[in-house]
């Protein structure tokens, strides 16, 4: 078993998040069948192979252990707690679909190896959420009602999908649903498109509508735009759309206009390309495929933020602010020292920028600069 050598700090988070714990409840579906694992200061797994009979001896733990990470198993165990892997004897598994702000391409701030998330990052993760909802509605017929969407604390927000439906699938399954959802491996002639031909594949469902749509919007883009993602030349694009209208009217009875010259076929296989680049889903592979994977318990602290885990009705999801609504400890002053921290917001007010300085800050902000190097005072 991993010993943590506690610092000040340390001890200070573990302080707090035991009374936070002391005032909340965890509650989560079959405590009893799950793995959980634990981590420390700095560290986000530094045990695992752990099992409660009830969601009363987790919430002891938390209370006692005071866990800074606090993590479970999407798969259910006849015996969690022990180990090597096969001897759990499984019994089946949650779906859960993992979006993080850093996977996402984004430019973020980045000080001593520490990012610096803004609002706007995160909204482009819950983006992705939307995304996902729309292709396990539309193209896999699942119920709304069957998901479970919570922020992840720190940087993105994770969908969990508990349905009799799905928890027997094995891994080759999932890494299928996988790329389906991510659109890996799509092949555009087994889909029915043929460039060379001016042939476009027809459906109203599934990724021949969604890449068609997308089509569509791509040929709104100027013929300048146009003509750096293609490589066809300026003014044979603006001939063409000259008929936009007529195009998009072709591309929805299935057929291709031809532009001037010997480039149609690659100025339309350019556009398709596009539009499907457009409808990746970057979504954690291992996350949704890896049976014994274990993830954060939906409504616990973050030792990295000190923000909560919050699970978010779908309903609510648009209107969600990690950074107003996660935040759950109060204004009680305390002294930190910070070496660098760039300006941020936490529930709506604005602190920083700060370099090499002590200074006294609500709780909550502590807690938060404490996740990301600073020091007490």
């Amino acid at each position: 078993m991993f010993v943590e050598e506690e610092s000040k700090e340390s001890i200070f988070l573990k302080q707090k998040f035991s009374e936070y714990y002391s005032k909340n409840f965890i509650d989560l579906p079959n405590v009893e069948n799950r793995e959980f694992g634990f981590g420390v200061f700095k560290r986000k797994i530094a045990n695992r192979n752990i099992a409660f009979r009830d969601a009363n001896e987790m919430n002891s733990f938390l209370r006692n252990h005071k866990p800074l990470f606090f993590s479970y198993s999407n798969a259910y165990y006849e015996f969690p707690e022990r180990r090597p892997m096969e001897n759990k004897m499984i019994l089946g598994a949650d779906l859960i679909y993992e979006f993080d702000a850093d996977e996402l391409g984004l430019e973020v701030e980045e000080i001593e190896g520490k990012q610096w998330f803004e609002k706007k990052h995160l909204d482009e993760a819950k983006k992705q959420i939307f995304r996902l909802i729309e292709f396990l509605e539309n193209d896999f017929g699942f119920d709304s009602k069957e998901f479970s969407i919570n922020f992840s604390g720190k940087a993105g927000y994770h969908l969990h999908i508990r349905s009799d439906s799905i928890k027997n699938l094995n891994k080759q399954a999932r890494i299928e649903l996988v790329d389906y959802l991510t659109g890996s491996g799509i092949y555009f002639e087994k889909l029915g498109y043929d460039f060379e031909k001016g042939v476009v594949a027809k459906t109203k469902s599934g990724w021949i509508e969604r890449i068609n749509s997308t089509a569509k919007e791509v040929l709104k883009l100027s013929p300048k735009e146009l003509s750096i993602i293609t490589g066809v030349q300026q003014k044979k694009i603006s001939t063409l759309l000259e008929k936009k209208e007529e195009v998009i009217e072709g591309i929805n009875r299935g057929v291709l206009f031809k532009l001037e010259g010997k480039k149609s076929n690659e100025f339309w296989k350019k556009v398709f390309q596009t539009a499907v680049e457009k409808q990746l889903s970057p979504i954690d592979r291992q996350t949704s495929i890896d049976l014994h994977k274990i993830i954060r318990v939906p409504n616990t602290l973050h030792g990295d933020t000190g923000f909560v885990a919050k699970t978010i009705n779908l309903e609510n999801l648009e209107e969600f602010d990690p950074f107003v609504d996660s935040v759950v400890f109060d204004n009680t002053p305390q002294r930190v020292f910070i070496k660098k921290a760039p300006k941020f917001t936490l529930k709506g007010t604005n602190f920083g920028p700060f370099e090499n300085e002590e200074v006294e800050v609500p709780l909550f902000v502590a807690i938060y600069l404490i996740g990301k190097g600073a020091e007490l005072r």
